[in-house]
């Protein structure tokens, strides 16, 4: 059985959710324990995996477009490896339901997140139901693990190659990323 968080642990959770960055000094005196203690709580919180600290991005601040596509298949898992390298994909979860995996994108336009619907998913064999959205705001600073760093090789991380692809030749999708095509901004070395 896990050990449960006292009042000074979710007071310290709190500290660290309001501002990642607040030294434990400030907590220490906040919360009314030495620094030294505070430094061990949250140690022992992040050992506990009670608190984890991300670095990433808030999306809109640097100008990508975020969506969110549910999306219903049989086997989860072997859609979520067709896409565990694609710099475009910040996460997804397995949820219940209707649809039973949710899988969030970056892109830098709304039409180049739907030629990654539409090329990417849609055309899958396992994919039985999609729906796609937008995500258009939120209540707190979203912060994602979005890739900074991509590689730069021929083909996709699924395989596909860019000019092939109609929205890539009508200047409709910058192009993956990872790829030599890519002729966006935002991943620009």
């Amino acid at each position: 059985m896990r050990e449960g968080l006292d009042e000074k642990d979710r007071s310290i959770v709190a500290f660290l959710q309001t501002d990642p960055e607040v030294s434990h000094r400030e907590i220490a005196a906040q919360v009314r324990l030495s620094q030294p203690s505070v430094s061990a709580r949250i140690a022992r919180l992040r050992k506990m995996g009670y608190l984890a600290i991300q670095a990433g991005v808030d999306v809109s601040e640097v100008g990508l477009t975020l969506a969110k596509v549910d999306i219903a298949t049989p086997d989860p898992a072997a859609l979520l490896d067709t896409f565990r390298g694609c710099p475009l994909l910040v996460n997804a979860i397995l949820t219940s339901g209707r649809a039973n995996l949710t899988m969030f994108f970056v892109g830098e336009t709304a039409e180049h997140l739907q030629a990654v619907v539409d090329v990417h998913l849609r055309p899958l064999a396992d994919v039985e139901i999609l729906d796609f959205q937008f995500v258009t705001g939120s209540i707190r600073p979203w912060v994602l693990p979005v890739s900074m760093i991509a590689g730069r090789c021929d083909r996709t991380q699924c395989g596909f190659l860019c000019p092939s692809c109609r929205y890539y030749r009508e200047d409709r999708c910058t192009g993956c990323p990872a790829t030599i095509h890519y002729k966006g901004r935002f991943w620009r070395s």
